[in-house]
């Protein structure tokens, strides 16, 4: 799939954003601003696109791809969970793919994502091991997008209240932490693949970035390509 397929994709969510936001404005909203955007639910939306494109391209029916409907997956510590993509075939699920982003307020958003990545990952992937997702386990993805600011690339303070936190969280900002946390969810396996993408707010293709090789896009589409593979072999 061509590249720039990928940071059009990205960029029509910050965009997107945007225009949420000056529509919020102009009904009056006295604090439209990021939260605006995000609230609205439909700045995420050009990411499942892309990714069903990849998986139809891929060879997937789409008639497999789910992506407003059909996304809910049981859970083992609760009933089930949507999912932002789903694919399903022969009884097996092919992807599941989970969207973040944090536009500002940093320090409250980056923690409440770790939680709710590694909860998510575990809650479905103990009911993979219970026998509630067919016989292969599920294929889990994670895209976490972030805007490129001064806030989000400056060194942040850690409290080392009674011990010493992890020295790689030492001096790091909120994207160096985005970073490891993304590479961290795939080495534990709790995560197939990530995608890590920032965003200079305007919502051009020029402002997209990739921060870290490994989190990259192509990595991520290919992991993806390799499991469809794998399963319609």
């Amino acid at each position: 799939m061509p590249l720039e397929d990928y940071r059009e994709a990205a960029a029509s969510c910050w965009k997107m954003r945007t225009d949420a936001a000056s529509r919020a404005r102009q009904r009056g909203s006295t604090d439209p601003g990021l939260r605006a955007g995000v609230t609205s639910g439909k700045h995420l939306g050009p990411l499942a696109q892309l990714i069903e494109k990849v998986l139809v391209d891929a060879g997937l029916p789409q008639s497999c791809v789910h992506k407003d409907r059909g996304v809910e997956l049981p859970g083992y510590y609760r009933p089930e969970k949507k999912w932002d993509v789903v694919a399903v075939h022969d009884g097996t699920v092919v992807v599941a793919v989970e969207f973040k982003s944090i536009l500002g307020s940093y320090g409250n958003n980056m923690n409440n994502r770790a939680e709710e990545a590694l909860g998510n990952a575990t809650d479905l992937l103990e009911a993979a091991e219970k026998g509630l997702l067919g016989v292969k386990p599920p294929w889990l993805g994670y895209v976490f997008l972030m805007q490129d600011e001064p806030s989000s690339r400056s060194p942040v303070r850690v409290r080392q209240t009674h011990f010493p936190v992890d020295p790689e969280f030492s001096d790091s900002s909120y994207q160096d932490r985005a970073i490891l946390m993304c590479r961290r969810l795939v080495l534990q396996r709790l995560y197939n693949a990530a995608w890590f993408v920032t965003g200079n707010g305007e919502g051009t293709v020029e402002g997209i970035q990739e921060p870290a090789r490994d989190l990259s896009w192509v990595k991520f589409e290919t992991s993806i390509r390799g499991r469809v593979a794998e399963i319609l072999a």
